[in-house]
């Protein structure tokens, strides 16, 4: 299978290093990507040197995976275009839910299916990427629920190359589920300097994940999404089980300085509740204190 994956940060890498040697596999990038990238990846302490191809030497694709965050998806729809043919399936790996209607208005809603990654515990510094679980669990699937042969076949590909996986009967309720998990962990960790390791024994860190959570819950009922007090309390367990010092990605933007996904979790619950008329205050407060924090650290 010709694999192309764009995006070789902390979720990226964790990917690559397992599709790379069971695959026709390439990372898309710009020029100057492709002389920084010369040097390797160093992944959990071994180095890696992962194929490159730019839109000059495009090689259409069997299947396209989108590693960026939100930020960056409109920016590389164009890099992305040339790998992209007729039979080319796209996976997208970004957080929230808003990123498969991206793709799909740029390159047609029959070449995208619905995925996330999720049960990945790791750290990337610009320079090593340090993975404490074993390369997450990339949860995937069609929207309308079917196994289709696209899905028998990446299915049959994360079976050779040990990529853990999950196809669910229902892709965008496990979507909405991982989309409340970002917003409630990410965001609060992100606030409150948080690791997993400080997180998991932290009762009142857990009660402020069930208050956001709740507002949550009654924003994906309003769209149509029938998550519920059982679907939080999965949340919780999958989260509070990662006991070491990994650390989400939202804490390491604030840390490192760049750019977060806030306006992508609880910007966009926060959107949708007042679109619905229903009040999110602790949605609304989280969105405020974030940004807070990220101004405090830019002036220090």
């Amino acid at each position: 299978m010709i694999v192309r994956l764009i995006g070789c940060g902390a979720v990226g890498s964790v990917c690559a290093e397992k599709l790379y040697d069971n695959s026709d596999f390439a990372l898309i990038v710009d020029d100057g990507r492709k002389d920084r990238y010369k040097d390797g990846f160093l992944i959990n302490k071994k180095k890696y040197y992962f194929k490159t191809e730019t839109k000059g030497n495009a090689k259409k694709a069997d299947l396209v995976i989108v590693a960026l965050k939100n930020f960056s998806l409109y920016g590389a729809l164009d890099l992305i275009a040339p790998f992209v043919g007729d039979d080319t399936t796209i996976m997208s790996l970004l957080n929230g839910i808003d990123a498969e209607r991206v793709l799909s208005e740029k390159f047609g809603k029959e070449k995208v299916i619905y995925s996330f990654i999720t049960n990945l515990s790791s750290t990337y510094d610009g320079k090593e990427t340090v993975c404490f679980t074993d390369g997450g669990k990339i949860i995937f699937g069609e929207q309308s629920g079917e196994v289709t042969d696209r899905i028998l076949r990446i299915k049959e590909l994360f079976d050779k190359s040990k990529q853990r996986y999950e196809i669910p009967t229902d892709i965008m309720h496990e979507k909405w589920w991982k989309f409340m998990l970002n917003t409630c962990f990410n965001t609060l960790s992100a606030i409150l300097d948080a690791d997993y390791a400080a997180i998991t024994d932290n009762t009142d860190f857990i009660r402020a994940v069930r208050l956001v959570a709740s507002e949550v819950v009654k924003v994906a009922n309003a769209e149509g999404v029938r998550l519920c007090q059982e679907d939080i309390e999965k949340m919780i367990s999958s989260v509070t089980s990662l006991k070491d010092h990994g650390k989400t990605s939202m804490l390491q933007d604030v840390q490192n300085k760049k750019e977060t996904e806030n306006m992508y979790f609880a910007g966009t619950v926060s959107r949708l509740a007042h679109k619905h008329s229903i009040p999110s205050p602790y949605l609304d407060m989280l969105y405020i204190l974030l940004e807070a924090r990220r101004n405090v650290i830019a002036k220090s």
